[in-house]
């Protein structure tokens, strides 16, 4: 009625203001529209009363029930722990149900809440694959990503299932989850260096998928009879990584876009799903679960309904859950004790003789390396082809950094007290243990100024002994191959250096037989390849000279205040790559070996 009274009472206002100023013509023109929408709203009226019998509520009582019932509903689910759903409150040895479980096929379709119709069960692959969960602070989001997770990895063992825990408010949401037998990563706000080489592995992780689907030759991954575990990836307080880390948010969005064919799944948390979460990511997640959220905007913008705002703050767990065909409140379930589930999987899974399963992603690398095995659980050993020095970083992974020996000289670039020193005298002590190989160490230009000595006769190849055993370094068969090392080289680098050394040094770095390995502070005398091959780099923290001594800007950016103050950290660039290492340092109860310097009798 209002629709047409509105213009109706307008038009009757305009038509008597022109009859009492006599513009008949004017009253005469407005005449036909004041007629028409009066008999507009008489035939609204009549068809209002024609489809409203008797009884009938009128709409905006339909109105009030639709914002008042769902509230109510809410109010009858009783709050339920995760056991209790799962079947096992009452069982005194909770690993046997889970190994019976995990004995039979295995799925994501799982118990997690109550409904009004019993046990609400979510399914991930089928109403997924990705899901939105939204709520505000103590609606009880993580309580809901706990038991999720811990009812996922009761219905399937750790070779069917991995999870990838990524927390941005401080680890406390999954810290009780990471020792799970099914998680390969967990990484927390705390360190976002940390954070960034899951989101790498992770992308990582969807391009070895990708591969093996397409040399398969198949649609979808699990259409292969030795697929590997479907992966989850959860993510609590996902608007802090889009704040923190904007660079790396379209990581997840590309595994949202191609993880349903790959049996990758993310599940995103947020306080605030309005702009936080993009267009291109909200179109893949169709299960969207909003818990209690502070104004009806919020809720529309996940569920297309506002009632998830009305949910009292008094019922911590209830929820509304749309799937893309209906809106269920559901009151989401308590783990009792997290601790004993997981006590419970990891018997379980030592029972079946499970393997525990290979990390995605590793911690970055430490600050002092002091031995390899320490950190990878084997110690690499020099040969007569590569000798390890460096605790390698793959960006994902740590790996022993290996310098190889007879394919080209090596130079090690860094200012002072960067660890130039220390690092040779950690290959010299690898190459010394080598059966075969040859080595001396050389004390540098400045040092054998310093001492006065004659240089010129030493640098020879037949000074390069291994065997030390004799009284003159002379007194055995030269090696097939030798080692120099020579610190402090750079005034021998000099083009007008006029120390006999000099030439001699230059002509072991054309040396096929000889692999020289020497330190400089600066590259500005370096001529690549023909100086050296291999390079290991440290920064100096001024970008124009890092990029100068070769090390690319993608790497360097990786570089923080920390890293650049950090003795032995370093690029090793060879062949073509670039890889950042943290050089060996000293054993801690190591004496200093007793080297041999220039011009000096060993």
């Amino acid at each position: 009625m209002l629709r047409y009274g509105a213009p109706a009472l307008t038009q009757i206002m305009m038509a008597v203001l022109m009859l009492v100023e006599r513009r008949w013509l004017f009253a005469l023109m407005v005449a036909p529209g004041l007629v028409t929408t009066l008999i507009a709203m008489l035939l609204a009226a009549r068809t209002d009363t024609a489809s409203s019998p008797a009884g009938m509520p009128s709409p905006s009582s339909i109105t009030n029930q639709e914002t008042q019932t769902p509230r109510d509903d809410m109010r009858t689910l009783a709050l339920r722990t995760l056991e209790s759903l799962l079947g096992v409150d009452e069982e005194p040895l909770m690993w046997r149900s889970v190994v019976r479980r995990w004995l039979q096929p295995g799925s994501l379709r799982v118990p997690v809440a109550v409904s009004s119709d019993g046990v609400y069960m979510l399914d991930l692959a089928g109403q997924g694959p990705h899901a939105l969960v939204a709520g505000t602070t103590g609606s009880g989001k993580s309580v809901l990503l706990q038991s999720w997770c811990l009812s996922m990895a009761f219905a399937n063992p750790p070779e069917r299932l991995h999870f990838v825990f990524l927390d941005f408010k401080g680890g406390s949401a999954f810290n009780r989850l990471e020792t799970l037998p099914h998680a390969v990563g967990s990484v927390c706000d705390l360190d976002l260096h940390h954070a960034t080489r899951a989101l790498l592995a992770v992308e990582q992780e969807l391009e070895r998928r990708e591969r093996l689907v397409a040399r398969q030759r198949v649609g979808d991954l699990r259409a292969l009879p030795d697929r590997p575990a479907a992966m989850v990836i959860v993510v609590d307080e996902f608007h802090a990584l889009s704040n923190q880390l904007p660079d790396y948010v379209d990581r997840l969005t590309r595994i949202a876009s191609l993880g349903r064919s790959l049996d990758m799944h993310v599940i995103a948390c947020t306080q605030n799903p309005l702009g936080q979460v993009s267009a291109t990511m909200k179109a893949n997640m169709s299960l969207n679960i909003c818990l209690r959220v502070r104004d009806g905007v919020q809720s529309s913008e996940l569920l297309g309904d506002t009632r998830a705002a009305t949910i009292p703050p008094e019922l911590p767990g209830g929820a509304y859950c749309a799937d893309g065909g209906e809106l269920t409140a559901i009151r989401c379930a308590q783990t009792h004790s997290i601790e004993r589930l997981v006590r419970a999987m990891q018997l379980a899974h030592r029972f079946c003789g499970g393997r525990i399963a290979v990390p995605l992603f590793t911690a970055p690398l430490p600050r002092m390396v002091h031995s390899i095995a320490k950190h990878l659980g084997r110690s690499p050993t020099a040969s007569r082809s590569a000798v390890p020095f460096a605790l390698g970083d793959t960006g994902v992974a740590l790996d022993a950094a290996m310098l190889p020996i007879g394919r080209g000289n090596i130079a090690v670039i860094g200012m002072q007290g960067r660890g130039k020193t220390t690092l040779l005298r950690t290959i010299y002590n690898q190459v010394c243990a080598v059966d075969g190989l040859d080595a001396v160490w050389l004390g540098g230009a400045a040092e054998a100024s310093a001492r006065k000595v004659s240089v010129a006769a030493e640098l020879s190849a037949e000074s390069v002994a291994g065997d030390r055993s004799t009284d003159s370094p002379h007194a055995h068969t030269p090696s097939p191959h030798a080692i120099w090392l020579v610190d402090d080289a750079d005034a021998w680098f000099e083009p007008l250096c006029a120390d006999p050394a000099a030439s001699k040094l230059r002509s072991a770095l054309a040396d096929d037989a000889i692999t020289v390995i020497f330190a400089v502070r600066t590259s500005r005398h370096i001529r690549i390849p023909e100086h050296c091959t291999t390079r290991v780099v440290m920064p100096t923290g001024e970008r124009a000279v890092d990029l100068m001594n070769g090390i690319p800007a993608n790497l360097l950016a990786t570089f923080d205040a920390a890293a650049v103050q950090t003795p032995g950290r370093a690029a090793l660039l060879r062949d073509g790559t670039a890889t950042l290492v943290q050089c060996l340092g000293p054993r801690i109860q190591e004496q200093p070996d007793k080297l041999d310097k220039l011009g000096e009798n060993p």
